[in-house]
């Protein structure tokens, strides 16, 4: 142990505090390159960051594994050798993250720069190489796991059927794009006991008489539409985060990179870790819940979305009240209830108000990429608020879905929270 203890101690502390923000900051570029669904991509940015933590466990008393918490994940044991836990984290990350990419030259170059920072730190070179190997072993111990999750079936299962019915999904434009990832219900949930476990409060029911309730909600998707000022436009834009928009010109069509809602609120967790200067203990536990409960949560909304399988209001307002009618932002090609958007954004949003102190204002520069100016939210919960109504000015939801959905994502962050054991008692 105290040779474990040495080879850690010539580290710098800023290099603790750091290398886990690199690595998700490189894994969100690289999502974003790679065009993932946003379900898929909280599988992307979950794994690498379980298998961090894992790795820093063995050598921290006070983590606890969340092997025995987390379904079926198997408990890494430490070496004899001597080993620094950064190094074998970071590695660890870096290992299962290619795993999961298209792109995984950009994991490969990032590793070779931080190979390049660890040799200025740390003067051994055998430790940093024995390191390495290690947070590698520990990688694919993760990944064994890891693709035991179903996800090749379900990648391999039959494509969707749309169903009949007015008031069913339908594809919408610009690209009439089949349902994205309706089979996602079959994933492994890391902590829920199953994909349906925390259900949504059941949707208004479906009506076209003028009179109803879900046409009185449908008209007040389209008046907001026909009247949004300019700060309401801007909140649908600034939390768009759509990786999947399709712009068409002829015969071409182009993809607009932009990062997915776990992404989004992943780099609001970095900049709360950077702004307080947590040490990697409290960044590897901040980024480990939080991805496990974007993770969980998509489960759980993908689940309820395509049980309940309800129309978007593009395809009643245009069938029912106005031809023209055309969203601020592109309807994703999913079912509308519950709003995605809501039920993660409150999920992490519920768990990051535990891990971090309260109260905290922040200022979210996350959509400075597509040149949008930072927002300030007294909360993460104020936050979460406007990531979800943002769905409401971009008319691609129902007000119910969205109000609905946050309750929904409360208690799984809450679920979550609470049966996760990060530290010892």
């Amino acid at each position: 142990m105290l040779l474990l203890f040495l080879a850690a101690s010539t580290t710098s502390m800023a290099q603790q505090n750091n290398y886990l923000f690199r690595c998700n900051e490189k894994l969100i570029d690289v999502v974003m390159e790679d065009l993932f669904t946003p379900p898929v991509a909280s599988r992307v940015y979950v794994y690498p960051n379980i298998a961090a933590y894992e790795v820093l466990a063995l050598n921290n008393p006070s983590l606890v594994s969340l092997s025995g918490q987390i379904k079926h994940l198997p408990a890494l044991k430490p070496e004899l050798a001597p080993i620094n836990y950064s190094i074998a984290a970071e590695f660890a990350f870096t290992t299962v993250a290619k795993k999961l990419v298209f792109s995984e030259y950009k994991i490969t170059e990032l590793e070779e720069n931080e190979k390049k920072i660890w040799s200025s730190l740390v003067a051994d070179d055998s430790i940093i190489q024995s390191s390495i190997a290690f947070g590698r072993k520990a990688g694919n111990i993760i990944i064994e796991w890891m693709m035991k999750d179903n996800y090749v079936t379900v990648k391999t299962m039959q494509r969707y059927e749309l169903k009949e019915g007015a008031d069913k999904w339908k594809p919408t434009a610009p690209e009439y794009t089949n349902a994205l990832e309706p089979n996602w219900s079959k994933m492994r949930p890391l902590v829920m006991d199953s994909s349906s476990q925390i259900k949504p409060i059941p949707p208004v029911p479906y009506s076209e008489l003028k009179t109803s309730q879900f046409y009185k909600e449908a008209l007040a998707v389209y008046k907001t539409h026909n009247t949004l000022d300019t700060t309401q436009k801007t909140i649908a834009a600034f939390w768009d985060c759509n990786p999947n928009i399709s712009m068409s010109d002829g015969h071409i069509t182009v993809f607009v990179h932009k990062i997915s809602p776990g992404g989004h609120w992943i780099k609001i967790a970095g900049q709360a870790c950077n702004n307080l200067a947590f040490d990697e203990i409290k960044t590897a536990e901040v980024y480990t819940l939080l991805t496990t409960s974007i993770y969980d949560a998509f489960i759980s909304c993908w689940t309820s979305k395509f049980i309940l399988n309800t129309i978007r209001p593009e395809t009643y307002i245009q069938r029912l009240i106005d031809l023209e009618f055309t969203p601020t932002i592109q309807t994703p090609p999913f079912p509308e209830y519950p709003s995605g958007h809501s039920v993660v954004s409150a999920a992490a949003a519920t768990v990051l108000s535990e891990l971090i102190p309260q109260p905290y204002a922040f200022t979210d520069s996350s959509e400075l990429y597509i040149n949008l100016p930072p927002r300030s939210f007294l909360s993460f919960t104020a936050a979460s608020q406007e990531a979800s109504v943002s769905r409401f000015y971009g008319g691609i939801h129902f007000m119910p879905a969205l109000d609905n959905g946050l309750v929904q994502g409360q208690k799984i962050g809450k679920y979550i929270y609470q049966r996760l054991q990060t530290r010892k008692k």
